[in-house]
């Protein structure tokens, strides 16, 4: 039996259920199901108005993208990977990362993912790019806090983190862009799959909390293979 619930309510109890549901407050009133193990999350009825994804910007290059041209379906907004800092309002914290690797050598810039935050609240999260570590997430690179989120479930806007000053990449190097939070950013997040590419790739995630839900890997990144979430790396 699914159990619908606010975001002020510890979701600890509510895990003894299948799946979760939430409500989102504001102007939308959509729909969030949860997996059994809270690590994944599906709009279950999005809004029926599209915005258009981002232009792409005359002066910056696309270093990697994983973005759809068509701007009606930037990337996959009703399914993607929760992101949350645990505490009150979750009862695990766990974060999300995505490898890359350029091309060519360059200078990245902006760095724009489809995550946004799932119900109410001001908090935002911490978009970051990051040395690779034996195929994970390595030291951090630089890492910008972004707050003006859109609404989980709603395309194609990007929350968008401007690098100052800008961060050289290596062609052929191994990088990751990751969504991670702090003490501060204590909303409950989603970040959505990408619409282009459904083979898998270099994902990393991170779990920390009891064994019931991070098993034995608590406070690590864990590499694993999976479909890309939504992002793009731009520069110079």
């Amino acid at each position: 039996m699914k159990k619908a619930f606010v975001l002020a309510v510890a979701c600890s109890t509510l895990f003894l259920c299948a799946t979760l549901s939430v409500v989102a407050s504001g102007k939308y009133k959509i729909n969030y199901e949860f997996s059994p193990d809270g690590k994944t999350v599906r709009v279950t009825n999005p809004p029926a108005s599209v915005v258009p994804g981002p232009e792409p910007e005359a002066s910056s290059k696309t270093i990697f993208s994983n973005f759809s041209h068509y701007k009606l379906a930037t990337y996959f907004s009703i399914w993607g990977e929760t992101i949350a800092q645990g505490g009150q309002n979750y009862p695990f914290q766990t974060w999300q990362a995505v490898a890359f690797t350029p091309t060519a050598n360059a200078t990245a810039t902006k760095i724009e993912v489809s995550a946004s935050r799932q119900g109410g609240g001001n908090a935002g999260f911490e978009v970051g790019l990051y040395a690779d570590n034996n195929g994970v997430p390595g030291s951090v690179l630089q890492s910008v806090h972004v707050s003006n989120l859109s609404q989980y479930g709603q395309c194609c806007e990007v929350a968008t983190a401007n690098l100052s000053p800008g961060v050289a990449v290596t062609a052929g190097t191994q990088y990751w862009v990751a969504v991670t939070t702090t003490a501060d950013d204590t909303d409950i997040y989603a970040w959505a799959f990408n619409s282009t590419n459904m083979t898998a790739q270099p994902a990393a995630g991170w779990c920390y909390g009891s064994e019931e839900y991070c098993g034995s890997d608590s406070g690590i990144w864990v590499a694993y293979s999976y479909v890309q979430l939504g992002f793009a790396v731009l520069g110079q």
